[in-house]
């Protein structure tokens, strides 16, 4: 089920009042997710390191891991309605258009709609042919699988971001910071404990520490 963001819809259409909220949610998981994988991996170099160091391949899946949640993510919230069921994404949030006040704001939902959904059109390749399904042709390279940048990744999520924040300023007069919500919140203990094995391992070299010394301390 995707994530539920807690708010007062009251002034929302009733058309996407049960909608908004969930599309909503889930872009903020997408941001958090975007905002961990950052953290780990991009932002410092040394950091990447010394978790590569304490986790080893952990780290590699943990990679994996993160960047296929942002796959499936942006699959799901930029995937329109198929003959066999209605989606919950952003298309259903036309359904708010007959009800907005601004003359530009169909014009501004309908453009931003097309360029998410071009956007969007490689990683939901690469969703159906690796992570929902093993193409066969892909599986044995027969055929290419649809590359996915990390920068396409990014400008996917901003576009979104931006996307519901039409929603959010035409019906409330506020947008919503995405970019602000918390990374290093969920990274931090690792972090930390990364660098006090880092430190410890360096006062083992040299001496300050009996080598071996957790091991007596493991089962207190």
């Amino acid at each position: 089920m995707p994530s539920f963001l807690d708010g007062d819809y009251s002034r929302y259409p009733e058309a996407i009042r049960g909608t908004f909220p969930y599309i909503a949610g889930e872009t903020c998981e997408l941001r958090q997710a975007w905002s961990v994988y950052h953290r780990l991996f991009m932002d410092d170099q040394r950091l990447t390191a010394i978790m590569g160091e304490r986790l080893a391949r952990l780290l590699g899946l943990v990679q994996t891991t993160i960047q296929d949640a942002m796959f499936l993510s942006i699959a799901r919230l930029t995937e329109k309605d198929n003959r066999n069921q209605p989606n919950l994404s952003v298309w259903c949030l036309e359904e708010a258009v007959p009800f907005a006040e601004n003359p530009e704001f169909q014009n501004k939902v309908r453009q931003s709609l097309a360029f998410i959904w071009d956007a969007a059109d490689n990683i939901r390749k690469h969703r159906h042919k690796r992570i929902a399904h093993f193409d066969r042709n892909v599986s044995l390279k027969m055929e290419p699988l649809p590359k996915v940048t990390v920068a396409e990744i990014r400008v996917l999520i901003e576009m979104i971001e931006s996307y519901l924040n039409l929603f959010f300023w035409e019906f409330e007069q506020t947008t919503m910071m995405f970019d602000m919500l918390p990374g290093r919140d969920i990274t931090g203990a690792a972090e930390v404990s990364a660098n006090k094995a880092h430190v410890y391992d360096l006062l083992e070299r040299n001496g300050t520490i009996p080598h071996g010394e957790w091991r007596k301390h493991w089962k207190a």
